[in-house]
């Protein structure tokens, strides 16, 4: 009993020593962070990177953005954004070369997408893209079905490398 309760105190001890050096280091971590899209797909201005449905219709509509399916080459096969680019996320590094080719330039608005409210490929896909100096990246969350919801056209078939 006497060794389980040294042990507690000790314990207790060393989580308040923890907690208060985090509260005073110049760049301490955050107890409590906001881990939803919305806080995540900010720019460092504040902006948004989330651009909703509707918005990326318009930009369909007008050919202004060049929209980017972050599945596997199977599932953009199965369907996708009439005229999407299909730069798989779990295979990246051997798509950036062509899409580097193809989207030269670096302000041009490029729409990342995936599907389902569970899947954030394209979140990742798009934040890497502006890391990589592009600076005008979108992401429709849940992408795909959200377009498919609204009744926007989809396409079927072999996927288009960039």
């Amino acid at each position: 009993m006497y060794r389980f309760r040294t042990e507690l105190i000790f314990k207790t001890f060393l989580q308040a020593a923890a907690l208060a050096f985090n509260n005073f280091r110049a760049q301490g971590l955050p107890l409590i962070a906001d881990w939803s899209p919305e806080a995540r797909l900010k720019t460092a201005a504040g902006d948004s990177l989330i651009l909703s449905a509707e918005q990326a219709w318009e930009f369909h509509l007008t050919r202004e953005a060049l929209f980017v399916d972050a599945r596997s080459p199977q599932l953009y096969a199965e369907g996708h954004i009439a005229g999407a680019l299909n730069v798989p996320w779990q295979d990246v590094d051997q798509y950036l070369d062509s899409f580097f080719k193809k989207v030269t330039d670096r302000k041009a608005i490029i729409i990342a997408y995936c599907e389902g409210e569970s899947c954030s490929l394209g979140e990742d896909l798009a934040l890497e893209l502006r890391d990589m100096g592009y600076s005008n990246v979108k992401v429709i969350l849940n992408g795909l079905t959200v377009w498919k919801t609204r009744g926007y056209p989809i396409e079927t078939g072999a996927y288009r490398e960039p």
